[in-house]
């Protein structure tokens, strides 16, 4: 009997079929299970309008009890109507000079604006929903006036900038509505608001800064999801390494070499205390938060607002009751999707999906993934990495002495590479992944049946050299040890909807 599973790929999905029972020539019997809920794969006018109206409805509500912190409209009419006190204006002014002190440059300029930072085309957050929800809150408090105060600053990090395509798909209607700027993290205009306890220079974006000396409201939005070496993003990652230049991410991703540096994980975590540091800064902390957590389907799921360190901690929590998943046995063959576009847009994303399934594999095992990457491997660092260290140590001694930003992902899969086999489906060239060490398949199918293979005659080859040992036990013992072999042909197939939103443990 044959079982079949759909899964994300790129902008559709790909189908592919597994014969489960008993395979007669070694007794093996292989078992499917899927661990995450399907993707959807489609809706009506009708339901999509609906489904919009209904993240609209917890949006909103979440606007209307911020947590530790007034309501947005409160916030934006005290700081409108009311001039800064001296003392304020003299403490930012001081930050600023001494910014400027540090790297050389000249004051920024602009007005009393009210910046909202939104996240870019790498990830799936209910931009144009947050807008709304925002936009409505601002017109309340101040009209067509304050709503001409807006601008949207798209937090990218160190990815490349969006398209105008990716740019209409991340705001929806509001595109061409407000002014729209595109972090640069090398720009020569960044400003130096601090150092944290670890020593990472803090270098934020000028718009951003020049409306909090201003006098102005900075407002973060983005979900809260899983990540590899941060516990979780969302919250402070806006900031760092969200609007931050590239200095400073790469200071702070460093730090993802520390054994508590990794996914669900917040306790001790340096990479995102250090974030934490930076974000509570002057001129980098942010005067509202909103927050959104999504399941593996891209259903909201919950919508935290108001101070950014308790937005954070809710959203958090709520996110590891959705993703992180316990298990009780390892899988020999997994198959993860990353999730689709954009999730799948290249392997430097991609391969958070990896990282964060990896621990459900059984040593010598095979993880499949499943990814389009039709943007190609998305870092040059990281694949100059993959060319040049051919084994887990020679990336590791690399990453301690000459840290690169990029090269954390040669780290991380060339690790995993040493317990577990890695195969990807996808449109990389083949060539290059086999260099790599990594298997290519053209298809899912082609994967699953070849691996499948691959796992069969190996438990072949285990029970022939069990036969030829010598049956020297007594009667109970040689029970227990076919009740062991019985275990061994069994061969488990896992199956993971969306690797980018679900951690096994």
């Amino acid at each position: 009997m044959a079982t079949k599973v759909r899964l994300p790929y790129g902008s559709s999905e790909v189908e592919f079929a597994v014969e489960t029972g008993v395979h007669s020539e070694v007794e093996v019997a292989v078992e499917v299970k899927e661990l995450a809920s399907a993707a959807r794969t489609g809706e009506t006018a009708r339901k999509a309008e609906k489904e919009r109206e209904r993240r609209l409805e917890i949006l909103r509500e979440a606007l209307k009890r911020p947590l530790k912190a007034k309501r947005l409209r409160e916030i934006l009419r005290e700081r409108f109507s009311e001039r800064r006190k001296t003392a304020e204006t003299a403490e930012t002014a001081g930050n600023a000079e001494k910014g400027r002190g540090e790297r050389g440059e000249e004051g920024v300029e602009g007005g009393r604006e009210i910046v909202i930072v939104v996240d870019d085309h790498t990830r799936s957050a209910p931009t144009e929903e947050m807008l709304d929800a925002l936009t409505a809150e601002i017109s309340e408090a101040g009209g067509e006036e304050y709503l001409r105060r807006v601008k949207v600053l798209v937090a990218c990090g160190t990815h490349t900038a969006p398209s105008k395509e990716e740019l209409r798909r991340i705001l929806g209607k509001h595109y061409g509505r407000f002014p729209v700027e595109t972090h640069d993290c090398d720009a020569d205009s960044l400003v130096f608001v601090g150092r944290t306890s670890r020593g990472t220079p803090v270098f934020l974006n000028a718009t951003y800064v020049n409306a909090k000396m201003r006098g102005g409201v900075c407002v973060l939005t983005g979900d809260i999801t899983l990540h590899y070496y941060a516990g979780f993003g969302g919250g402070r990652k806006s900031i760092l390494p969200g609007i931050a230049g590239r200095e400073t991410i790469q200071r702070n991703h460093a730090l993802l070499v520390h054994e508590n540096a990794r996914t669900g994980n917040l306790d001790g975590n340096p990479v995102h205390e250090d974030m934490c540091e930076a974000a509570a800064m002057p001129l980098a902390k942010p005067d509202f938060v909103l927050n959104t957590v999504s399941d593996a389907s891209g259903n909201l799921v919950a919508a935290f607002a108001g101070e950014c360190d308790e937005v954070f901690k809710r959203g958090a929590a709520v996110a590891r009751e959705l993703f992180v998943k316990r298990i009780h046995e390892k899988y020999d063959i997994l198959v993860v999707s990353a999730g689709g576009f954009p999730k799948d847009r290249n392997l430097y994303l991609a391969t958070k999906a990896i990282e964060h399934c990896k621990r459900a594999v059984a040593d010598g095992g095979s993880l499949i993934l499943v990814a389009e990457c039709r943007d190609g491997v998305g870092d040059t660092v990281f694949e100059d990495w993959m060319n040049n260290y051919k084994t887990a140590e020679a990336v590791e001694e690399a990453v301690k002495t000459n840290f690169v930003l990029g090269g954390h992902k040669a780290f991380y899969l060339r690790s995993t590479m040493r317990r577990i086999r890695i195969c990807v489906v996808s449109s990389l060239d083949a060539e290059m992944l086999g260099n790599w060490g990594i298997q290519p398949y053209e298809s899912v199918q082609s994967a699953v049946e070849c691996e499948l293979n691959l796992m069969l005659r190996h438990k072949e080859k285990m029970e022939e050299e069990e036969e030829r040992e010598k049956k020297e036990r007594e009667e109970g013992e040689k029970s227990v040890r076919e009740s062991e072999k019985a275990c061994e042909r069994r061969i488990k197939i896992g199956v993971i909807r969306n690797g980018m939103d679900v951690f096994l443990e």
